[in-house]
């Protein structure tokens, strides 16, 4: 078991009297919470978990917040196998940048970049990594190129720095695992730095098919977003036959609960972040089955 702790200072005129606002400050321990386990996930996977402990501190003028990282291997006889080493809740908190020293963490690379795009990452054999901007480069270790990628931790980290700052009376919020040695400080000006980036999406599948879906509901509305089932599952589906459409306009076509249209739909999956996600699409209605309100006869035409 490993464990650290690092100091959280939020300060600005509003926080004279050493207070602060629960609304303000539960949402930012509970994001600083999350940023701990997304950082741990980032670097050791499975192999490890972490606690946060928080007890109250009070400066003169400021509130702040002293936090204990406990960590404990899950499985540590396999880390013995691991080419690479459980990372301990210091070395954790080190690469965040909740730490006064001159190693470059997190939050610490986020402020250099100040919202320039990375042009270039040169990977070397000993673990760092050459970040390259116009006109500029840094040389981080390839840990913290790793929590840059975490959406889930920069959202956290947005909700702990950028969101309070956005409020009246909050100027300032500072990191530190010593305060003698001073505190690395995000001020106002500098918060849309830590706001996190959108998630980028990542097409999975496109494919077309011919099927029966059922009417569940229709939509008169721009969108043309119609409610079908398959048999097994009600979904949602943009109607883009327009030749369709219009004799749905003209009331042409009159619908009652339960018909059939035979279709060529179009289906789309793609990663959002790390969340799947899917839309369907009706390409063309081939066929409007009315549904069975009569019963069936054998009519034929008289020879």
């Amino acid at each position: 078991m490993s464990h650290t702790s690092f100091q959280v200072v939020y300060d600005g005129h509003g926080l004279q009297d050493s207070t602060m606002d629960v609304t303000q400050l539960a949402p930012a321990l509970l994001a600083l919470g999350k940023v701990i386990d997304e950082a741990n996930f980032s670097l050791n996977d499975s192999r490890a978990k972490v606690s946060l402990r928080v007890k109250a501190s009070f400066q003169s003028g400021c509130f702040g917040i002293d936090f204990n990282v406990v960590q404990g291997l899950l499985d540590q006889t396999l880390n013995v196998f691991k080419d690479s080493p459980v990372s301990s809740a210091q070395e954790i908190v080190g690469y965040l940048g909740f730490i006064a020293s001159p190693a470059i963490g997190l939050v610490q690379f986020i402020k250099w970049l100040k919202g320039r795009t990375i042009k270039e990452v040169v990977l070397f054999d000993d673990g760092t990594a050459q970040v390259i901007v116009d006109g500029d480069s840094l040389k981080v270790e390839l840990k913290t190129i790793e929590l840059y990628r975490s959406f889930k931790l920069r959202q956290a980290l947005e909700k702990a720095i950028t969101e309070p700052l956005e409020k009246d009376g909050i100027d300032s919020v500072a990191f530190t695992t010593d305060p003698s040695k001073g505190f690395f400080t995000v001020t106002k000006e500098d918060r849309h730095l830590f706001k996190s980036p959108e998630q980028e999406s990542q097409l999975l599948d496109e494919s077309e098919s011919v099927t029966n879906l059922q009417l569940v509901s229709v939509s008169f509305k721009g969108d043309n977003k119609w409610r079908f089932s398959d048999g097994s599952t009600p979904f949602y589906a943009t109607v883009l036959h327009q030749e369709f459409l219009n004799r749905v306009q003209q009331s042409e076509e009159s619908f009652t609960a339960g018909d059939i249209l035979r279709v060529r739909l179009k289906k789309i999956q793609w990663l959002q972040g790390d969340s799947m996600k899917s839309e369907h699409e009706v390409l063309e209605v081939i066929e409007h089955k009315k549904a069975g309100i009569q019963l069936k006869l054998p009519f034929r035409e008289p020879e």
